[in-house]
């Protein structure tokens, strides 16, 4: 995890990302990517300790997310982004390329991780439809 402290919703879903077989993202409440577990680094072509934490500008356009129809999506379309920003849950087909140049055609379903105290960050989890 990054240096700074988070919330224990947010250590809590580190530890329940890392432990999935389904490619996975966390995000802060900032919208920082502060973890992908290894099948996500494994569909992005790049583990999360060579890539490191991101802020969202970076991980809105480092794999180049496109609607089917091959429109660049805007960050604040972005499933993850929503989840963040407007505390609920959103769902999205799009396609990306990984690091490695490879276009995959996948599901996004983010939703909002609210602890006690409010929101903390979310959740993404990733389908791969070319699989």
């Amino acid at each position: 995890m990054a240096s700074q402290q988070h919330p224990v919703e947010v250590i809590l879903a580190r530890g329940f990302t890392s432990n999935l077989a389904t490619p996975a993202f966390l995000v802060d409440q900032e919208g920082t990517l502060i973890f992908f577990n290894e099948p996500a680094g494994e569909l992005l072509g790049v583990r999360f300790e060579e890539a490191g934490a991101m802020g969202p500008e970076e991980w809105g356009w480092r794999f180049a997310p496109t609607a089917l129809d091959g429109r660049p999506l805007q960050l604040r379309e972005l499933p993850l982004t929503i989840a963040v920003t407007e505390s609920r849950p959103a769902h999205s087909p799009m396609r990306i390329r990984s690091s490695r140049g490879d276009l995959h055609e996948i599901e996004v379903t983010a939703f909002p991780v609210v602890g006690r105290s409010g929101p903390a960050g979310a959740i993404a989890i990733f389908w791969d439809r070319t699989k």
